[in-house]
């Protein structure tokens, strides 16, 4: 059996006895003898969904030794996804001697072992199958640091055989968002497509196709996502495809406002890719692969202000902050975690929701009573119940710390004949006494940012208009 029909014929075994749920028992499997052939899978079979974050696989058969990286995202010393291919000698032939040779050690019932990954070895002229769980800790250490090390050669001297590697070419301000420029390289030998990222799966928990200056996803102070986002010349791929040839690269040019706040100031910027490929002519399983830029070549680019800095970038960036906030409701007795304008909701009920909204600070407790929400009805019902919170918009912010102006358009508040200074639904409020406020539901009316207020109906100098939201 050859090296090619060998290394799917493993993999399909270990992929099978996943799906069965057959734990180390599997019949073995006799063919003609050929020394030395194994290979190790880490993660894809990982959360129970095979391929679920791309396959990572060391294979051997004879003194070949085939490396699969379809998952790099949490490994800070590889870029992009790939198989690579060396013959084995010296050092690096003994490392595979040995791991064959742990892979057909005795099986350990009492292990402790947790880590899904799967193995497939020939054991004297049989095949062996199952989960590296099967084998007690002391033997499971060897054989990952053993994996580890035939891993790293590979990718360090092997040929690329595939080699698809992303990097950002350039993020700048544009109307109504910003202009994102990502650089995708194949520097293997087999052609490699996959949809243009405007076609991507852009729910939460699918693809994603991203920047950010953090190398770990933690504690970003800038990040973009441009999955679902507008590709700036749709016509560059007709057919909606991004076909690599061989030793070819391709530029994308988005154009997004689905872009985090960040401060004025220079950052190095990452990029990242979580996404479905097809690689032609060679057996692989680099289906669904999870993939970042090198680390050692951030890109560095300097904006000269925040964003949002201005009232345009502030309307976009509620509009796309809130949609995300959306599956963050904050629930009796958590914490906030930013500051804003929350709206309640009833915890049993969607469909009980207060008009008017709350301010609350990152670090607040939310209320653990039940709270009297102002509802949308024209009688003005209001009910006391159990909520939790929505983010809706900014909060009224000061144009700088210690200061008692407000930024334009975070007002919640507004005088009839003044400039609208956000966007949204407006409701009227009118003062009845020292400590009574009387909202006039009938009077709602949905106005644009520059807009004069209306006067409020049958009402003095004692009204004025509140924000209720979009």
């Amino acid at each position: 059996m050859t090296y090619s029909s060998w290394i799917p014929y493993l993999r399909n075994v270990a992929l099978c006895l996943f799906l069965i749920g057959s734990y180390a028992h599997a019949k073995n499997v006799n063919f003609e003898n050929q020394t030395m052939q194994f290979s190790y899978t880490t993660n894809g079979a990982a959360g129970g969904s095979i391929n679920k974050y791309g396959n990572n696989e060391v294979s051997v058969s004879g003194g070949v030794l085939r490396v699969q990286i379809g998952d790099s995202a949490n490994n800070q010393n590889i870029n992009g996804v790939g198989i690579y291919e060396m013959r084995l000698n010296g050092e690096n032939l003994e490392s595979a001697r040995q791991m064959a040779e742990l892979l057909c050690s005795p099986k350990d019932p009492g292990s402790d072992v947790t880590i899904p990954d799967l193995y497939v070895a020939r054991c004297d002229g049989e095949v062996r199958s199952g989960f590296v769980r099967d084998f007690s800790r002391p033997v499971v250490t060897k054989i990952f640091n053993l994996m580890n090390a035939l891993k790293n050669a590979g990718i360090h001297d092997g040929r690329k055989l595939v080699k698809l590697d992303l990097s950002l070419v350039s993020v700048d301000r544009a109307t109504n968002g910003f202009l994102v420029s990502m650089k995708f390289t194949n520097s293997g030998d087999y052609p490699i497509n996959f949809k243009t990222p405007d076609k991507w799966d852009a729910r939460m928990g699918k693809d994603s196709l991203g920047v950010s200056d953090t190398k770990t996803g933690m504690e970003a102070k800038f990040g973009l996502d441009l999955v679902g986002q507008n590709l700036v010349d749709p016509a560059q791929f007709p057919d909606g495809e991004v076909h690599l040839a061989p030793h070819s690269e391709v530029v994308l040019k988005m154009k997004t406002n689905n872009i985090d706040k960040f401060s004025a100031g220079t950052y190095d910027l990452y990029a990242g890719a979580f996404m479905s490929m097809k690689v032609t002519g060679i057996e692989s399983s680099l289906v669904y692969v999870d993939f970042h830029s090198d680390y050692k070549r951030p890109t560095r680019i300097t904006f000269d202000r925040d964003y949002p800095s201005t009232p345009q970038e502030r309307e976009q960036w509620e509009v796309t902050h809130r949609d995300e906030m959306s599956w963050q409701p904050v629930k009796p007795g958590e914490t906030f975690a930013e500051d804003g304008l929350y709206r309640a909701v009833r915890t049993n009920s969607g469909a009980h929701r207060s008009l008017r909204l709350v301010p609350f600070k990152a670090g607040d407790i939310a209320p653990t009573g039940n709270v009297k929400m102002l509802l949308d009805a024209a009688d003005g019902i209001e009910f006391d119940g159990p909520v939790q919170w929505l983010w809706e918009g900014s909060a009224p912010t000061p144009v700088k710390q210690y200061s008692f102006d407000i930024v334009e358009e975070t007002r919640q508040f507004c005088k009839p004949g003044a400039v609208c200074p956000r966007s949204g639904r407006w409701l009227p409020r009118v003062r009845e006494g020292w400590n009574s406020t009387h909202y006039d539901l009938t009077g709602i009316v949905a106005l644009r940012r520059g807009d004069t207020m209306p006067a409020v109906k049958r009402a003095g100098d004692d009204a004025d208009w509140e924000w209720i939201g979009t």
